[in-house]
């Protein structure tokens, strides 16, 4: 993880306020794409990834226009220990 430079890391819960099953399902092609992982199952479950900065903007839009709102993003220097094992 050290060797790679990212900007940004995020924890995103899967289920949220508004969101239906149809969202849900682009939501984890989404993931996908960048490379992320979904961990956990049913209302616990949350996405986690890393992504470099020129993708940082069209990442959040993308998810935005979905309905995802309630994320937590980390300065890749702050991002949790338990986090980094998961990503792996």
């Amino acid at each position: 993880m050290s060797e790679v430079s990212f900007r940004s890391s995020y924890k995103i819960p899967v289920s949220q306020w508004g969101v239906n099953n149809t969202k849900k399902i682009q939501f984890k092609s989404i993931i996908g794409s960048y490379a992320g992982k979904i961990c956990g199952k049913g209302k616990d479950a949350f996405a986690i990834l890393s992504i470099s900065d020129k993708k940082d903007k069209s990442f959040i839009d993308k998810i935005r226009k979905l309905g995802y709102y309630q994320f937590e993003m980390f300065d890749n220097n702050n991002f949790p220990e338990n986090l980094k094992k998961l990503l792996k």
